[in-house]
């Protein structure tokens, strides 16, 4: 029996600004939820990768609704929060009055900043890799290495699709199937969180996207976080 095979997930700006734009105020409790808590828990651990000391100044790119910044803002650190969906910049300007902090949030494409070049220590992202098309990854790898510092840590992470687990095939159907019913329930809308789990289909791990983040100036490590269940990369630029 032939399997059937997914259409291609939309790439396109404006297609996924308005997706997370319906996601925004409901997105950071659907990851915690469906994840078990491990979305915390990953976030975490890519922030740690990053290495960022106290003083260095941060860009948070893709950056939702500013769920990365505590742990980093702990390490007495500066953030620039960067994300293009309207909905989830204005959750951030709603945290950094909550926070009283001086976060410097921009509503922008995070393939092309306005960020000076050399300008930051290091780049962290978690959960904004799956929804970009191949060009736009290989200019997201390039823009971050024009925005680090020589010497500077970027640390990327992404859920995948645990496909060397034996119990991989139950997770990609949980992605699929069960998130899109907890997105439901929480926004009332199934095709939003649906349409998440094609692009983590599509996107599978961050394993392929070792290499384009290698072409562009970037030493690039692969990881893997809870049998594949999330996948990171992380590295430096050179001096």
């Amino acid at each position: 029996m032939s399997q059937v095979m997914e259409p291609a997930p939309n790439y396109d700006n404006a297609y996924v600004r308005t997706l997370f734009d319906k996601m925004g105020r409901t997105y950071d409790v659907v990851n915690l939820i469906s994840s078990f808590g491990f979305s915390s828990l990953w976030r975490q651990q890519c922030i740690s990768l990053a290495h960022i000391e106290a003083h260095q100044l941060v860009c948070d790119l893709m950056a939702g609704g500013g769920e990365c910044w505590r742990p980093v803002l702990d390490r007495d650190a500066s953030v620039i929060s960067i994300d293009f969906s309207h909905v989830m910049v204005a959750r951030q300007d709603s945290l950094r009055r909550k926070l009283g902090v001086g976060v410097d949030v921009r509503c922008e494409n995070a393939t092309a900043t306005s960020l000076d070049s050399q300008s930051v220590d290091a780049v962290i992202c978690t959960f904004g890799l799956k929804t970009l098309s191949s060009e736009a990854t290989e200019a997201l790898a390039r823009e971050v290495c024009r925005i680090l510092k020589p010497g500077g840590h970027f640390s990327f992470l992404e859920i995948s699709t645990a496909r060397g687990w034996w119990l991989g095939p139950v997770f990609r159907w949980y992605v699929s199937t069960v998130i899109p019913v907890i997105g439901k329930m929480c926004l009332g809308d199934i095709e939003c969180y649906r349409m998440l789990g094609r692009y983590t289909n599509a996107f599978d791990s961050c394993e392929h996207i070792v290499d384009t983040f290698n072409k562009a100036g970037l030493s690039t490590k692969l990881r893997s976080h809870f049998h594949g269940c999330a996948t990171s990369i992380s590295g430096t630029k050179s001096a």
